[in-house]
């Protein structure tokens, strides 16, 4: 991509410059926001370095790049950490300053940037980057620091000091030094007083004299003045004021060009907000003249008595109707939307979003039409999470889409939406973030084998994605303090249907591997602390495996996993320090450890069957159940249940046998409804031993095996057996006063190629339920 580079002259921006450089990219322009007055050393600013402002200019010339300079106009109006456009702000001087690099530089698709740890300075950049349809790339962004400063100095970046403002730098001593000569004293520093080596804290700023990209010249700094700002006795703030400095010319065919012919001075009139402003085309994705009888809509919902919320809505199928896809989810969505208002919510309480789509090559017109209905403005708090997979949709009796959403008892979510690219994690770019926590739940977006700096899916087959995929999500969960090896509460594990038996195992070793790293299960001599044991999960996480017919960019598999992150500030306990819930925790023994449950309906032995004389077996077939689950009593439980008919070691099971022919299972009608009253039997003993009942369900959904099962006969039982279970919980319910409405239970079905419980061993059916407790509903997700 052709970028423009924001650079303040310091060492972060000059060798994120670089790294951009190294992916790829071509550096067209150079950005710089300067004080109104040249006199000026440094701006009270939360966002930009100004001091050595007066060196920049010099930069551009030993690059020979153009320079789009503004003086810096507007004041930190907004100090709040998600910012939205506010006249009069620092950053709408940033806005104005790259629509002229825009203007001038009409394909330009880029920005580039020097942030490593604010995520005040990111999300104002993002922000700015969205409103003109441009990508930032961050590529220190969460890098290590020490390694980090490092890599600067063996780039060839040299570095003085301008600016010190923390314990042990003194201005008079350290001002004008070199980044190499104070690395082992900011090593120092750093064990000493918990400084940031970087700088990223405001101990330091510092000035480029050098890098690899100067291909003209070197800047020679001849004198300076130092400024002592603050005499502090123990952390004095001091700044180097340059008087004087000169170019030293390099090995280059041409000199530096002149400063004159490179800079441009951008002010307010430079270029109106009309000409580049982003439109958006809403045209055709309202619920105005759509005919209900044509478009068959359907919703489902779990309203739980807390609050809680899903809603999963798509169009009942009708070959003699055929809709464009895009349009059909603009429906959808604008349904949704319509019923979040009648329950009193909006997007902004949506805290994840599950797409399915009927064939993966409509992902981007979806992508197109999503970005129309959800978007920053309805979403206060941050935008949901969200996992996107193609199903056997048509094959399920539905249209071309299906949109679940989980919604939330009010606006208490933390989100982290990184747009950036960067080499973290893969970005977002667009209204779905990486992670939301809400309560104490952490929802995870799925991840794909991306490679964070390129975006690209690693080269190596589905083993290479999956392990690129798990550092994608482990690197997501560590910006909330936890491993997903201790704190994972499910795995759903999303595989591309031709990758075959090899490729899902290999899937299955890769997570067991990487899960295999950590003492949750027990390996530990000394016994957990009773803190320990709600902090960490203590058991195997849940996993899931659905085979589906493709995921987006071609990838091979997806990862969307659940966790739980015990230092939210919101959390399932009622405390008031962490030393109150140890002293309540002590009370209750045992009881607020999390717990696993198996449950196991029919005989094991007859589930497991050789595969002679398949034609005269595969009509009638005994079924098992099992149930599996994570539950933290009176608060949380997750669990998974399965509907087996058979498996060995010399083939994947009946049902991978069955989809190789493309039949339809002939099921005895009797023994599966008997199966499936198993399962949600066994989802009611879960409930009764975390201690919940059915009306605090937050989610149901229900894989099935579309070219076994058909979703017409599994909608009938299944409805027949869930209104059984809403008459449960509304007795079990009778007992509060006054008395709740009969809770609503629907389920989402979810029609896949195959769902498993391992590798070796198939189901016909997987069931995924969640329940939440507790009186304080806004806990509670």
């Amino acid at each position: 991509m052709k970028v423009v580079a924001l650079v303040s002259g310091g060492k972060d921006s000059c060798y994120a410059m670089q790294r951009c450089v190294d992916f790829g990219h071509q550096i067209i322009a150079l950005a710089n926001l300067l004080p109104l007055e040249d006199t000026v050393d440094e701006l009270d600013s939360f966002m930009f370095q100004t001091v050595g402002h007066q060196m920049v200019g010099a930069i551009a010339q030993c690059m020979g790049l153009p320079l789009f300079r503004r003086r810096i106009q507007g004041t930190a109006r907004t100090q709040e950490l998600r910012y939205r456009k506010t006249e009069g702000d620092e950053v709408e001087d940033l806005e104005r300053l790259l629509r002229a690099v825009q203007e001038k530089y009409p394909d330009v698709r880029a920005v580039c940037s020097g942030a490593i740890a604010s995520n005040y300075q990111r999300l104002r950049v993002e922000n700015v980057c969205s409103r003109l349809g441009l990508v930032s790339l961050a590529y220190l962004w969460k890098q290590d620091q020490a390694h980090l400063l490092q890599q600067m100095i063996d780039s060839g970046i040299h570095a003085v000091l301008v600016k010190v403002a923390a314990m042990g730098l003194n201005p008079h001593k350290h001002l004008g030094q070199d980044l190499a000569t104070l690395q082992p004293h900011f090593t120092l520093l750093a064990r000493l007083y918990g400084s940031n080596i970087c700088g990223e804290g405001g101990e330091y700023e510092s000035l480029t004299l050098d890098s690899p990209l100067f291909k003209h010249a070197r800047i020679c700094l001849d004198e300076f003045q130092v400024t002592l700002h603050s005499p502090d006795q123990f952390a004095p703030v001091g700044v180097l004021h340059p008087t004087k400095f000169h170019l030293e010319e390099k090995f280059s065919l041409t000199p530096p060009p002149s400063l004159d012919s490179l800079v441009v001075s951008v002010t307010n009139d430079t270029v109106g907000e009309e000409n580049l402003s982003v439109t958006v085309d809403n045209s055709g994705l309202t619920l105005v003249g759509i005919d209900s009888a044509s478009f068959k809509l359907h919703i489902a919902t779990v309203a739980q008595r807390h609050g809680v919320f899903t809603f999963s809505c798509w169009r009942q199928g009708d070959d003699s109707q055929d809709f464009d896809a895009g349009y059909e989810l603009g429906v959808l969505l604008a349904s949704l939307e319509a019923e979040l208002q009648r329950n009193g919510r909006t997007w902004a309480y949506v805290v994840y979003v599950r797409l399915f789509l009927e064939d993966m090559q409509h992902f981007g017109r979806a992508n197109e039409v999503y970005v129309q209905h959800i978007t920053e403005l309805k979403c206060e708090r941050g935008v949901p999470s969200r996992c996107c997979m193609q199903l056997y949709l048509q094959k399920g009796g539905m249209g071309k889409a299906m949109v679940e959403v989980t919604v939330a008892p009010d606006l208490s979510k933390k989100v982290l939406h990184v747009q950036s690219i960067s080499l973290w994690a893969p970005s977002c770019i667009g209204p779905y973030s990486q992670a939301t926590l809400q309560g104490q739940v952490l929802h995870m977006a799925g991840q794909l084998g991306l490679d964070p700096p390129t975006m690209i899916l690693v080269a190596g087959g589905v083993a290479a994605e999956m392990e690129q995929a798990v550092l994608n999500c482990e690197a997501v969960a560590q910006e909330f303090d936890i491993s997903l090896c201790t704190c994972a509460i499910t795995f759903t594990v999303y595989c591309s249907e031709n990758i075959g038996a090899d490729g899902q195992q290999q899937t299955e070793d890769i997570l067991q591997h990487f899960l295999s790293r950590n003492t949750r299960c027990g390996d530990s001599d000394s016994s957990p602390t009773d803190v320990e044991k709600i902090s960490t999960i203590g058991h195997p996480p849940l996993v899931l495996y659905v085979l589906v017919p493709a995921l987006p960019k071609g990838a091979q598999v997806e990862i969307e996993p659940s966790a739980f992150v015990s230092s939210s500030s919101a959390c399932f306990i009622d405390r008031d320090s962490i030393d109150d819930m140890s002293t309540r925790l002590e009370e209750t023994a045992s009881g607020w450890a999390w717990q696993c449950v198996q449950i196991s309906s029919g005989k094991q032995e007859e589930a497991y069957m050789d595969d002679d004389d398949d034609e005269k077996q595969q009509g009638r077939k005994s079924l098992t159940t099992l149930c599996e689950g994570l539950i933290l009593p009176t608060h949380f439980c997750r669990a998974f249940t399965f509907i087996y008919a058979r498996s060995n070691d010399r083939a994947s099971g009946l049902s991978h046998h069955l989809m190789q022919r493309n039949d339809r299972m002939q099921l005895d009608t009797n023994e599966f409804k008997t199966a499936l009253e198993q399962c949600m039997e066994a989802v009611g003993q879960v409930l009764e031993q975390a201690h919940l009942s059915w009306s605090e369900i937050t989610v149901f959904r229900i894989y099935y095996v579309a070219q076994l099962i058909a979703m017409a006969d599994l909608q009938n039982w299944m409805k027949e057996i869930l209104a059984s279970c809403s008459r449960k919980a509304h007795t079990y319910d009778l007992k509060q006063q006054p008395p709740p409405q009969l809770p609503i239970l629907e389920a989402t079905f979810i029609p896949t190629g195959g769902v498993r419980h391992s590798a070796a061993v198939n189901a016909l059916v997987a069931m995924d339920f969640t329940a939440m407790g507790g009186s304080r509903s806004s806990e509670h997700l």
